[in-house]
């Protein structure tokens, strides 16, 4: 079993500080859950909790009508194709992340700031 790098809760926040690209690794977590929302209405991820990679793996899921989590796949690192390798349970965080939480963290690293509405009228 591979050595636990993160705590069990752990989400795409806590990875970062131990990344040297961290747009491109949201970036792509970003274009997976879009892929996944456009199929199936809602996306999730998952961030891998052990292994040795220096980029950590993410699963991405959706809910289905019966109230499931279905994987629609996991990805090694920051790649944007499915890996689908290592989908223990044990291995991911119980703590999931949506797209709006993940476009959030992406605007932040590229600095992005919502205007604020005019008071005037």
């Amino acid at each position: 079993m591979a050595a636990q790098i993160f705590e069990p809760n752990a989400t795409i926040t806590d990875a970062l500080p131990t990344l040297a690209n961290k747009e491109e690794y949201v970036r792509a977590i970003l274009g997976n859950l879009v892929e996944c929302k456009r199929k199936h209405g809602n996306a999730g991820v998952r961030i891998g909790i052990a292994g040795t990679s220096k980029v950590p793996a993410h699963k991405i899921s959706y809910v289905d009508a019966a109230g499931t989590e279905v994987t629609f796949g996991s990805y090694a690192g920051k790649s944007p194709t499915k890996d689908d390798v290592g989908t223990r349970d044990d291995a991911w965080s119980s703590a999931s992340m949506s797209m709006p939480e993940v476009q959030t963290i992406l605007g932040e690293l590229r600095n992005f700031k919502v205007a604020s509405k005019s008071t005037r009228h």
